[in-house]
């Protein structure tokens, strides 16, 4: 069983790929807690070998708006730059990588252990289960955002490098997202791509010196990975709906150079209600 510090540092990140952030451009109550909790069932793969799909049964939303400072799921913000159509923030948040490290088996041992390299060349493809890695530190990223608000949807940039001096990287994304409501019905579909550089897939991805036996360091270079969600609300009343989201990242550049990737996706689903406190 998690620790409570790991249990609250996972919901932050279920809660950073399963909400998007709400701009201060959108209309929200200021100086007020927004709580809200997702009760149904989904789960989220984990693309690893040896890893556990996360199953979601409770998610929350929690966010906070005060007149520049706010917080909303995992992302805490201070906006200087507010306007009808523009809003610039400055930001911070848990890395989204280390979802697919966290130790949900506390009982099992991160061994460095693993096959010598040249006989996973010579019998087979190179596999190294995530057990048999050290194991990859929380990390804390600071940067810039910056929302665009139009009638054809929202468009968000994003850039925010490593603070703690985990991985000492960067990574950026760039999203489009929109909403469309047709009487109780509210669907919001979301497309993007995000860039990582070299150290932070390094990092998560690569292969320190002599981390597993028998295996060379491996770098990785920088990828993009296109991603998409969708997130469809049906309304009961003002406190309740039932909630429909799928999402998709593709993480094929990344799997065809890094023997930890068993897949090339990770799909997130969950169907249930929503509740609004």
């Amino acid at each position: 069983m998690l620790g409570t510090h790991s249990r609250l540092l996972a919901m932050f990140l279920i809660a950073a790929v399963f909400s998007a952030p709400s701009a201060q451009g959108e209309e929200v109550a200021l100086n007020q807690w927004h709580v809200g909790a997702n009760l149904g069932y989904g789960s989220m793969t984990n693309p690893l070998h040896g890893g556990d799909n996360l199953p979601l049964i409770l998610i929350p939303d929690i966010a906070y708006y005060g007149e520049s400072w706010y917080f909303d799921n995992a992302q805490l913000g201070y906006t200087f730059v507010e306007h009808s159509e523009h809003v610039l923030s400055v930001v911070t948040e848990f890395n989204p990588e280390t979802r697919f490290f966290v130790d949900w088996h506390p009982s099992r041992v991160f061994a460095l252990q693993g096959n010598s390299f040249a006989s996973m060349e010579m019998d087979g493809p190179r596999v190294v289960d995530i057990h048999d890695v050290r194991k990859r530190q929380w990390a804390l990223d600071v940067g810039l955002e910056y929302h665009y608000f139009s009638s054809a949807g929202q468009v968000t940039v994003n850039a925010l490098a490593d603070t703690t001096s985990v991985y000492n990287g960067w990574r950026a994304d760039i999203s489009w997202r929109n909403s469309y409501r047709m009487q109780r019905w509210i669907v919001e579909p979301t497309v993007g791509i995000k860039y990582a550089n070299a150290e932070m897939n390094t990092y998560f991805y690569g292969l320190q010196q002599q981390e597993v036996t028998g295996l060379d360091a491996l770098s990785l270079g920088s990828t993009l990975q296109p991603y998409a969600n969708i997130d469809v609300s049906f309304i009961l009343n003002k406190r309740n709906a039932l909630r429909f989201h799928v999402g998709y990242i593709d993480y094929h550049s990344l799997a065809n150079d890094s023997p930890l990737f068993e897949e090339s996706s990770a799909v997130t689903a969950f169907i249930g209600l929503k509740h609004v406190f």
